[in-house]
């Protein structure tokens, strides 16, 4: 999220965090979508973040697991979030302007995938730390809100808050798997 928020602060005027979908950030040339310019000068660094982000979300996801997501949910968890990291690499590979319809098909696993992760990841907490869970089915609530705000968006015609609700969908399961992580590892210290 840092580096996305670094890169889109340095994309053309015409980039919005509310109007302009993060793989905007990712464009290798300068595009015009509902009569805004989109470049981004940052491309260079943005792809390789998502790549390295997608391989160290499925990475974490696998080491963290054997610890701490017990069950069917959280091998059921770590399998969603490492669907969501190829998804990840996928988004850095091919670039929505050079393949719009491809690349909105690697995206696609990424928006089905976290919720669903961050649903089972929850019922996997539910014995060892029942308020983490429940957070972390909030979150997969909120997740799953956002997702349905971004799918409605871009089927009506995109041009109605599609970064926020992009990153509605996004972002709350990007901190809460830090969160979650932390937390976890902090109790296994004790």
């Amino acid at each position: 999220m840092l580096v996305e928020v670094l890169v889109g602060l340095r994309a053309s005027a015409d980039y919005s965090f509310v109007g302009s979908t993060i793989s905007d950030l990712g464009n290798t040339a300068c595009r015009t979508v509902r009569g805004d310019l989109l470049c981004s000068p940052g491309h260079p660094v943005m792809n390789p973040a998502f790549i390295w982000f997608g391989c160290t979300l499925a990475l974490g996801a696998l080491l963290f697991a054997r610890r701490h997501l017990p069950g069917r949910a959280g091998t059921t968890a770590v399998a969603l979030w490492c669907v969501s990291g190829a998804g990840s690499v996928g988004v850095g590979l091919v670039t929505v302007n050079e393949n719009g319809a491809l690349h909105g098909l690697v995206a696609l696993p990424i928006f089905l995938a976290q919720p669903l992760a961050l649903a089972f990841m929850g019922r996997s907490l539910v014995a060892s730390q029942p308020r983490l869970a429940h957070a972390t089915t909030a979150v997969a609530a909120l997740s799953a809100i956002g997702v349905a705000a971004f799918v409605g968006t871009v089927a009506v015609d995109g041009s109605w808050a599609i970064g926020a609700t992009e990153r509605l969908a996004l972002w709350p399961g990007y901190v809460w798997v830090a969160v979650v992580a932390l937390t976890r590892a902090r109790a296994q210290v004790r």
